[in-house]
């Protein structure tokens, strides 16, 4: 990949009657694409399904139709009210549109998938420009599993790959369950990398993709709410940083007829987005869409010379140093077990716990078990061995108490009789004795 024009389509979500109709409306952004010299088109997650309603019953069809033009920007009062009416005797039919759609994918898959793959590769082929078509619910033979699956189409129209979204929202229960495998799709401009909605939030994800060397991250959303179209355009942009490659992402907007209830509109700004280093504002963004609620087409170029270059020469090189110290098993055995953040915390997997939790256990434990216990029984037979080593160290004491002894021998052998004396007169003659030694040093003085 060297100087590339990557296009997004930020489309709104709405019941098309025909398939013609649907060709119309992509048609107005591949026009603006190939306007801009784009080799690359991106359409949002679930733009697919909007080849769904020709395949309804026109009789239910033509009110989910009522109820869509009444929720277009600039509908007055009377239109919304019958909109709504029309919703409603739509939903008595069986369900709305959701329950329409997973209907169509429970019988008709092959047919809803056939329409979408002929459509899209039609558009390709007309076009000259690689089409990432927006995703489409469908019912995938192989596994037997419902998939919420993007596919990708050469300019000649021909399938280079497809990926399905790993992650599926809570809401998606009953059109989708989440996919197997993570590819990068290999273009004749760039490897792609897809990251269907919430998959971009997950950073081991793209981190796998680069690892493929992907040149290009690309994420499709139908965010619904501000909130959360803010969180996917901001993981997406963080995804582009962490791992030093250019990233793309397109947004569906408008009424989320795929919903149970009452959930919000789809939101989002799309964008291309490069590191910081390569942006011209500082910022990541190459370009944007300039609101999060209208339709639009942008397109930029994104240079690939330059981010080799950054590659080479940029003081922060996550794809080149990279330090796990000893925390490598435990991300392996974590990412074996399929575990999430809560789960791992919860089985202690990094250790971090044990401190807290484990250890005051046998702190407590000791006394309550005694369970020092039998290490003093092994001293007892030791305290034998201490006496013993005290029993030298006694005789040193018995000389004194064998002088004291003897002292009383010393009378008799100066005693004139010659015989024991009784204490008082060894007394006696011990102060007579000392009398005399003091006549005696007298006399030689």
């Amino acid at each position: 990949m060297n100087n590339l024009t990557v296009a997004c389509v930020q489309q709104r979500l709405s019941i098309q009657s025909s398939r013609e109709e649907f060709e119309s409306e992509a048609r107005r952004f591949l026009r603006q694409a190939q306007a801009k010299a784009a080799r690359i088109a991106i359409f949002p997650e679930l733009a697919g399904v909007m080849l769904a309603p020709p395949l309804i019953s026109s009789l239910k069809l033509g009110f989910l139709k009522r109820e869509d033009q009444s929720k277009q920007p600039g509908t007055g009062l009377l239109s919304r009210t019958w909109g709504r009416v029309a919703g409603t005797t739509a939903g008595a039919l069986g369900g709305g549109f959701r329950g329409s759609l997973e209907r169509l994918i429970q019988k008709k898959s092959d047919a809803f998938r056939d329409l979408y793959l002929d459509t899209f590769a039609q558009l390709a082929r007309e076009y000259g420009i690689i089409i990432v078509g927006g995703s489409i619910y469908l019912y995938d033979e192989e596994t037997g599993e419902l998939r919420n699956r993007a596919y990708v189409f050469d300019v000649d129209g021909s399938v280079l790959g497809y990926q399905d979204k790993l992650n599926v929202a809570p809401t998606e229960q009953g059109l989708a369950t989440p996919g197997a495998d993570l590819r990068v799709i290999n273009t004749r401009h760039a490897r792609l990398g897809l990251l269907i909605g919430r998959d971009a939030l997950y950073p081991e994800l793209s981190r796998l993709l680069a690892v493929q060397n992907a040149e290009l991250l690309v994420g499709l959303a139908a965010s619904p709410g501000v909130a959360q179209a803010g969180v996917v355009r901001s993981a997406v942009a963080l995804r582009a940083e962490e791992n030093q490659v250019f990233a793309a992402v397109s947004f569906l907007l408008g009424a989320n007829y795929l919903s149970r209830g009452t959930e919000e509109e789809f939101f989002g700004q799309s964008a291309v987005l490069a590191p910081i280093s390569l942006s011209p504002k500082g910022d990541g963004v190459l370009v944007q869409a300039g609101t999060n609620r209208t339709e639009t087409l942008i397109a930029a170029d994104v240079d690939q010379s330059a981010l080799q270059q950054l590659h080479e020469t940029s003081r922060f090189r996550p794809r080149s140093e990279m330090h796990l110290a000893n925390l490598g098993p435990v991300l392996g055995e974590m990412y074996a077990a399929g575990l999430t953040i809560e789960e791992a915390i919860a089985q202690d997997l990094a250790g971090v716990g044990q401190v807290e939790v484990e250890e005051p256990e046998p702190l407590f434990g000791e006394p309550a078990l005694e369970v020092e216990a039998p290490t003093t029984e092994e001293p007892e037979p030791e305290r034998p061995e201490a006496p013993e080593l005290a029993v030298p160290e006694s005789p040193p004491p018995e000389p004194p108490t064998e002088v004291a002894v003897d002292i009383p021998s010393v009378p008799e052998a100066l005693s004139i009789t010659g015989q024991r004396q009784p204490e008082e007169e060894i007394e006696e003659g011990e102060q007579a004795g000392d009398g005399s030694e003091d006549e005696e040093a007298q006399q030689g003085a």
